[in-house]
């Protein structure tokens, strides 16, 4: 299997084999992973206070809809601990999964640490992941990053922020404006030098004098830093994952296709093996049972045709509470209204999906 992960225009995938149970980087693209921006997603992790995954998804379906409105949301639990994953706006349909890229930085940093930070700096903002155990225990994002480091050049010195990108690259921490601007997002963060351990990642880690800075920081041996949350998004599948999948609720085209050539087949063996269980046993005596079987519970009852006597018991009864929700459903409903989810618990039948606010409403 091949996974692909995708952060804007940085790509990486990772080739994966189940059976041998290792995965190496490759050029070749497979299944497309988007990552959501740490500065659009929001993550919490906090202790569970169930064990049943159903009520904690009940909680948090209220809990997210009161605290942010309509977003896009899902939440696991391992252990004794919930992680919940909320992001605004979409992503691209040739993506068929979504990862976190906060989610992304945390499992990247558990391949080389299982307690430590990772410093990802990019050119608009800046990530601080935290992991205990291999697992996240928290983050903080800051909306400053290389952009902001050439700011501050261009300002003091009075240049084009073009030309102050150029005496970054160049000079890097040995301009004075750089070195402010550096420190002034380690100390946002709560970064000192003694931090460790710590990964280095984003575009904006590479400039020079960092790493003197931050004598104890590494660098990321398996990519590039500026691939590090692309290569977190590609190993979703591949590593234990404890967190939310956002698995997409509607099948597309190759799912479909996969899907009809699974019921075709479990639709063949069950038509043969039908065809010889008949060939093995008598249906005569199926019949002697059924007969048997129906006298035994309706008594004193002609058997005219034991499915069609059966079938109008069923219908000359009060129908079912469920069956009336259903046909209440179907009368309810309307063209261009996508179901994902059919819920039916304690006398509730409770329907999820989306559709135009006209027609919804």
């Amino acid at each position: 299997m091949i996974y692909t992960g995708i952060d804007g225009k940085k790509i990486l995938s990772v080739e994966h084999s189940p059976l041998r149970k290792v995965w190496k980087i490759t050029k070749k693209m497979g299944r497309r992973i988007c990552v959501i921006p740490s500065d659009l997603c929001f993550v919490r992790v906090e202790p569970s206070f169930s064990k049943r995954i159903s009520e904690v998804k009940s909680f948090y379906a209220l809990d997210v809809e009161q605290r942010y409105g309509k977003v896009s949301w899902d939440v696991s639990m391992y252990g004794d601990q919930v992680f919940l994953g909320v992001y605004r706006g979409g992503f691209s349909k040739d993506c068929e999964n979504v990862e976190l890229e906060i989610f992304a930085l945390a499992r990247a940093l558990s391949l080389l640490y299982k307690d430590g930070y990772l410093l990802d700096m990019g050119r608009r903002k800046t990530t601080l992941i935290r992991c205990e155990k291999g697992l996240l225990k928290s983050y903080r994002v800051i909306l400053k990053g290389g952009d902001y480091i050439n700011l501050l050049i261009s300002q003091k010195r009075g240049i084009e922020l073009s030309k102050a990108e150029e005496l970054k690259i160049k000079e890097g921490l040995e301009l004075e404006e750089a070195l402010h601007g550096v420190k002034d997002i380690l100390s946002s963060l709560g970064i000192n030098q003694d931090s460790e351990p710590l990964l280095l990642s984003g575009g904006a880690s590479s400039i020079k004098g960092l790493k003197e800075l931050l004598p104890k920081a590494e660098k990321n041996p398996y990519c590039d830093p500026d691939l590090t949350s692309a290569l977190g998004a590609s190993l979703k599948f591949v590593l234990k994952n404890p967190y939310p999948d956002f698995v997409q609720r509607e099948l597309s085209q190759r799912d479909l296709k996969i899907a009809g050539i699974t019921v075709g087949a479990a639709a063949f063996l069950f038509v043969t093996s039908y065809a010889l269980t008949g060939s093995l046993w008598s249906s005569e005596k199926l019949r002697d049972i059924q007969r048997e079987e129906f006298k035994r519970i309706f008594p004193g009852t002609p058997i005219v045709s034991i499915y069609d006597q059966v079938r109008s018991r069923v219908s000359t009864e009060e129908p079912y509470e469920l069956t009336k929700k259903f046909t209440e459903l179907s009368r309810r409903l309307r063209q261009d209204v996508k179901i994902y989810s059919i819920e039916f618990s304690e006398g509730t039948l409770t329907i999820k999906g989306e559709g135009k606010e006209d027609v919804v409403s």
